[in-house]
């Protein structure tokens, strides 16, 4: 964990002399061997632990905020079954329609980072400090017009994604709560870009665990309609985890007033609202945004095919239940490699303003390995034991016993899972998001979504057959970004 008196990441350069050799003009030049451009199969303990440092703060603080989602699920699944399957189901649908609008806005992370990143590795703090103005004011703005037309659509749009009569009943205001809390997701994105950019990743942490924590208590209370409160259930859930993120944002808002932030970057001057600032920060962000938009609209037709499933089974929404169980214990391993994914990004971004183009190729290799070697270890261990996680969210047997095979299948390929997120948060952190924008526009479209429903519906392999067109996915889409990170054109990028 990071505290106050931790060296900031652009002294971490320092700890590895040879490292700093190997920086020079010439770094842009095409690969020697794949071994000497990813530093070997070992880990560099100074790369490492710099990563660590900053991954560590990471992963606490998107677990946290993830655990708003996984709570909400734990805690429906503790409603009696009429309620719990079915209200299961509905947040399976209602939380990648969420990231499908939050998540094309929050992509305003990605360009603002990458610029932080950059002009504090350059040693101008006052131009990081005017990033996060002018990515605050787009957070806001835009976040705030999204929402009320999502609110406004959701009871049409919903319907399509799954026909069961009690999933629309319940998913329905789920989602238009949730909606409300668009605005202070996206800004809390554009803050969070912020403090990483800068190396302070232990700010969203602090937030994160503040906030799960009043939304743990704020579901208990809602919705079984505990202290006098009434029972709202599933719509109780969706209105504790939207109060508990303006409270995080709050947090972290008040963070940037300190007198150290605004003494060192003067984020909150009228003069840095800056039309070329802002431009910048949506033309890196937007290709991020649409990756986002099709990984969530990719994945609402997974569900729907998986929806399909259920209906032509005709034993209500187990298939959907299990689906999103298995999402989200997924979503700690995913969490958690965007946690190591921002640390690269980091690193690389400062690592291209000192003009060290090596040094930001190791970082991202670096990343890469480590991701890779860890959460390979987890996933063997969810492949060998997966009722262990799948009975903290579902005591439902046969939503259990759906699941098991399905866990096996992806805890197998969880190191390309890591690989593969980390990749593209690096080539974020290059400056290269429209690459990454193609390749997964390219690969849901003609990969994922066709192959779920070739394997689940036409060859009748069911549910476990559509998550093998998940991992082909995956596969896919490390190989590819992989492929173009090892090339390293990414280093000749001006931001």
């Amino acid at each position: 964990m990071v505290s106050a008196g931790t060296p900031h990441p652009r002294t971490f350069h320092l700890m590895n002399s040879a490292e700093n050799a190997c920086s020079s003009p010439a770094d842009t030049a095409a690969p020697r061997g794949f071994l000497w451009t990813i530093g070997g199969l070992g880990v560099d303990p100074e790369r490492a632990k710099t990563l660590l440092v900053l991954a560590g703060p990471v992963i606490l603080g998107m677990l946290t905020q993830t655990a708003v989602n996984l709570v909400d699920t734990a805690m429906v699944g503790r409603l009696p079954s009429a309620v719990a399957v079915p209200g299961q189901a509905a947040l399976g649908i209602s939380l990648p329609f969420y990231w499908a609008v939050g998540g094309f806005l929050s992509s305003i992370q990605v360009g603002t980072q990458a610029i932080v990143s950059r002009r504090f590795g350059e040693g101008k703090r006052r131009l990081a400090g005017r990033a996060l103005m002018n990515s605050l004011c787009i957070a806001f703005v835009s976040a705030a017009v999204t929402s009320i037309i999502a609110i406004v659509i959701i009871p049409y749009v919903f319907p399509f994604f799954h026909g069961d009569p009690d999933v629309i009943r319940l998913g329905v205001p789920y989602l238009q709560v949730r909606m409300v809390g668009v605005i202070s997701m996206v800004a809390t994105a554009g803050v969070k870009a912020f403090f990483d950019g800068i190396g302070r990743t232990y700010v969203h942490m602090v937030a994160a665990i503040t906030m799960n924590l009043i939304n743990i208590f704020g579901n208990w209370v809602l919705i079984f309609g505990n202290l006098g409160a009434p029972r709202l259930e599933v719509t109780g859930a969706a209105i504790a985890s939207t109060v508990s993120t303006y409270i995080g944002l709050g947090i972290m808002l008040v963070w940037t007033f300190r007198r150290e932030i605004r003494a060192r970057f003067r984020p909150y001057r009228l003069r840095n609202l800056n039309l070329a600032v802002g431009w910048d920060i949506v033309r890196l962000s937007v290709p991020s945004g649409v990756a986002t938009v099709a990984m969530m609209a990719a994945f609402l037709l997974f569900l729907k095919i998986v929806g399909h499933l259920d209906m032509e089974a005709g034993h209500g929404a187990i298939f959907s239940a299990a689906t999103k169980v298995v999402i989200d214990i997924l979503s700690i391993t995913f969490m958690s490699c965007i946690a190591f994914g921002t640390a690269a990004a980091t690193m690389v971004g400062q690592s291209m303003g000192r003009k060290e183009p090596r040094l930001a190729e190791l970082y991202g290799w670096e990343a890469v390995k480590l991701g890779a070697y860890l959460f390979g270890a987890i996933g063997l261990l969810t492949a060998i034991w997966p009722q262990i996680p799948l009975s903290i969210f579902s005591e439902d047997a046969s939503v259990i016993h759906t699941a098991i095979p399905i866990m096996r299948l992806l805890g197998a390929f969880e190191w390309a899972v890591a690989a593969a997120m980390i990749l593209m948060q690096a080539m974020f952190g290059a400056g290269n998001s429209k690459f990454v924008m193609y390749v997964e526009l390219l690969l849901h479209f003609t990969c994922l979504v066709p192959l779920a429903y070739l394997l689940g519906v036409v060859f009748d392999l069911q549910l476990f057959g559509m998550w093998v067109s998940g991992v082909v996915y995956v596969v896919s889409a490390m190989s590819i970004i992989g492929w173009k990170f090892y090339q390293g054109k990414w280093k000749s990028i001006a931001l």
